[in-house]
């Protein structure tokens, strides 16, 4: 009811408007006032209960109307844990009632997502991240994603500004690695495939296994990792070893042909995550003819893989170990990236020796050489799947410091081990204190004599 004034408002609640009339006069002391002063409120039902009602309300309930036909019940419900009494379970309640059908089939619960201090965003903290903003700042697929990739199923998820640069990155990796492709003119994905290389023919099997991964991530409602694993396919088996595959391909043709068919089905693996920049790319690259959307594209499966297929996926993944190793060599010994080196890998396998200039490129060496498995050569090693990776320092680093800085190691080393061997041998120790302490104290002694063992065979390298 308005107030003398015209403009503020008093507020009777009761069932019937008679009965907020009588309220009205006991609360003005005014008998004369009538229902004509009197306005019900619009808003007839609470924001609780009009959220029962919602999922058949708004198809035209009570009629009988095409689209409450076709749309209800829908499949899924997505929401956090916070809401399941207030809203969740009274849907369903309120479905089964009024219609005898539950609002949906299955209910994900993610946790929520708070701010930088664990707080749960809200107008009166004034804490909440403006999407608007967001997506401005950063892009609406770089929001997408990385809200998709750090917000998890079992725990709520402390975000800032920052977390969104990932998305941004990724955009950003995904944007090169397509101006990259577009500036080979390659648009073929006809390719002989007894003629691919191992290296062509691991992407295409890491392909299929992040699909079909993919695939089942999304079938459990696990979208935290299903972004996770497209991802680590596009980020690291497209751009950081594939294009880089491609570069000193032995047919350049082929590896770009490969890569056309595997980078239009990673796009369309991404599309759910990251829908605008996916479109734009697969149209850019003629993956997708004008006029129609990837969104129609059929969604890659994968599939079981062949042993074949599986054994040269394997082989490819031991030769990258290899290269690993390499590099592991040369931080350790504090060659720079740049330098060519010579590197011998005694193995007994022999299709790695038909990899040998793949191997020279992916290493920057100047050479590889083989020799026979359990050879034992005076040089800097990494045991492998393949076998032994050894790394020839000959004119690469000063031996007399080299020598300095073991030997300043060894000491160190020396120190630990008997302060480790005499805490062992007291039984005051070993009798009275947790297992646990114990054990940890055995680990520690292993490790540093494990430690000692190989700087000393580093020492007789350089001797």
């Amino acid at each position: 009811m308005r107030g003398a004034d015209g403009e503020s408002e008093q507020v009777f609640v009761a069932e019937t408007a008679e009965a907020a009339l009588e309220k009205a006069k006991a609360a003005t002391g005014n008998a004369s006032l009538t229902l004509a002063d009197l306005a019900q409120d619009e808003d007839v039902l609470d924001t609780w209960f009009s959220s029962w009602l919602w999922p058949f309300s708004t198809l035209g309930w009570p009629e009988k109307t095409a689209d409450l036909d076709y749309y209800y019940p829908t499949c899924d419900l997505v929401t956090a844990q916070d809401i399941i009494f207030f809203w969740v379970a009274r849907m369903v309640m309120a479905g089964l009632h009024f219609t005898g059908k539950a609002p949906f089939k299955n209910i994900v619960i993610h946790g929520i997502v708070r701010d930088a201090q664990g707080r749960k965003m809200s107008k009166s903290l004034g804490n909440s991240l403006d999407p608007l903003e967001l997506i401005d700042a950063y892009s609406a697929d770089a929001l997408r994603f990385s809200i998709a990739l750090i917000t998890s199923l079992e725990c709520d998820t402390k975000v800032n500004k920052e977390k969104f640069e990932i998305g941004r990155n990724f955009c950003t990796k995904i944007w090169n690695a397509a101006r990259f492709i577009e500036m080979q003119g390659v648009k073929s994905m006809e390719y002989d495939r007894a003629s691919l290389t191992p290296d062509e023919r691991h992407i295409l099997v890491a392909c299929d296994k992040a699909a079909a991964r993919l695939n089942e991530l999304l079938e459990q409602y696990r979208i935290q990792d299903g972004a996770l694993a497209v991802y680590d396919f596009i980020w690291t088996e497209i751009c950081d070893r594939y294009l880089e595959y491609t570069k000193d391909a032995p047919d350049k043709s082929r590896a770009f042909a490969v890569l056309n068919e595997v980078f239009c089905k990673a796009l369309r693996m991404l599309h759910p995550y990251m829908p605008f920049i996916t479109e734009e790319v697969a149209h850019a690259l003629g993956f997708v003819a004008e006029g129609e959307s990837i969104m129609k594209a059929p969604f890659p499966k994968g599939g079981e893989i062949p042993a074949s297929e599986q054994a040269v996926y394997d082989f490819v993944n031991m030769k990258r170990e290899a290269v690993t190793a390499l590099r592991a060599l040369r931080s350790e010994y504090k060659v720079p990236p740049s330098t060519f080196v010579k590197v011998t890998l005694a193995t007994a396998d022999e299709a790695i020796k038909r990899e040998a200039e793949s191997l020279k490129k992916s290493m920057r060496a100047e050479s590889v050489e083989f020799a026979p498995e359990g050879a034992e050569l005076p040089m800097p090693s990494k045991l492998v799947k393949l076998g032994t990776v050894y790394l020839s320092l000959e004119g690469l680093i000063d031996k007399a410091a080299e020598l300095k800085r073991i030997d300043a190691e060894l000491a160190k080393l020396a120190g630990f081990i008997k302060g480790g061997e005499a805490k062992l041998a007291n039984t005051q120790f070993t009798d009275h204190a947790p297992k646990a302490i114990v054990d940890e104290a055995r680990r520690k002694l292993d490790e540093n004599r494990e430690k000692a063992a190989q700087l000393e065979k580093m020492r007789k390298l350089f001797q």
